[in-house]
């Protein structure tokens, strides 16, 4: 088996169909592919549907919401492929990825992890490769300081061209299956930075990591996160304290705890007074009380 790509799929029908169309009809190097999706329950009709449209694909079906990196880890945990595809449901294929990837890791056997290139719904580019995260980066996504960011998202290098990187996003991953032995899997305590996490121990496995901008995905970005407001605004705060309590010094840990204490107040200050307008706002500040309530003691 050449390529093991693993989906995870949450009430995302349409998206995943035309994932999996977009894989098929763009390998056209005839790659021995596994494909192992896992639902996490799904009540769409999604997993009917590919059980009907591609019935050789490997299905494991949860009964709950394991969540992204615990689903992950399950398919990882059977997959026979040489090289692992982590891979988002509502992704698409672009002309030979599949075997720009392939080639790429196969001609370069120092290489330990490629990303492609992401691109948004309007083919226009999308950031997909970033330098690891400190407390001063995380302040300025929380204030929206796009202008300090930059950095952090490789604004000094040219975005058409390969360049070795810190990390990546997990929307598109292409790995050597042998990289769990060295570092083991998805940290499934993160569950929404786990794949810069990943990158990070793989990093400090002194692994070699490669932004591959030949190979292009669309992704269509967050469908599954649109769900549910509570599990992905309160699961990109608790990764964040999580990862820097992991990594990095107890002054650092403390000062993003107190940081996210201060945004999620002051979220749930303005969604509240913005949620008689809006069923969004509503919500938001719904999904913002949840969060500080579990705040002082992030669930696993």
């Amino acid at each position: 088996m050449d390529i093991s790509i693993i989906i995870v799929n949450y009430n995302v029908k349409h998206f995943i169909l035309k994932c999996l169309k977009t894989i098929y009809e763009n390998n056209k190097s005839l790659l021995k592919l596994e494909i192992i999706i896992v639902d996490n329950n799904s009540t769409d009709g999604s997993v009917e549907a590919i059980k009907e449209e591609y019935p050789e694909v490997i299905i494991i079906e949860n009964k709950h919401n394991a969540g992204f990196p615990a689903a992950n880890n399950q398919g990882f945990e059977i997959a026979k492929g040489k090289y692992i595809f982590m891979l988002n449901p509502d992704t698409e294929i672009l002309d030979d990825a599949l075997s720009k990837l392939f080639n790429q890791m196969e001609h370069n056997p120092e290489l330990d992890i490629i990303a492609p290139m992401l691109l948004d719904t309007g083919l226009s580019l999308q950031i997909s490769a970033w330098r690891f995260p400190t407390l001063w980066s995380l302040f300025c996504e929380m204030h929206y300081l796009k202008k300090f960011l930059e950095y952090k998202s490789y604004s000094d290098k040219d975005l058409n061209k390969s360049f070795e990187a810190e990390s990546f996003s997990g929307a598109a991953m292409f790995f050597k299956k042998e990289v769990f032995a060295k570092i083991g899997m998805l940290d499934e305590s993160m569950f929404w930075i786990e794949d810069i996490e990943f990158c990070y121990r793989a990093k400090k496995a002194n692994m070699k990591l490669l932004y591959f901008p030949e190979a292009k995905v669309i992704h269509h970005v967050g469908q599954s996160a649109k769900k549910n407001y509570k599990v992905s605004l309160s699961n990109q705060i608790f990764s964040k304290i999580k990862f820097l309590k992991k990594y990095e010094s107890k002054i650092t840990y403390f000062g993003i705890f107190v940081l996210s204490v201060y945004h999620v107040i002051l979220k749930l200050i303005i969604f509240t007074a913005l949620a008689p307008f809006k069923t969004i706002y509503w919500k938001k500040s719904q999904a913002y009380a949840h969060i500080l309530l579990k705040i002082f003691n992030p669930p696993y």
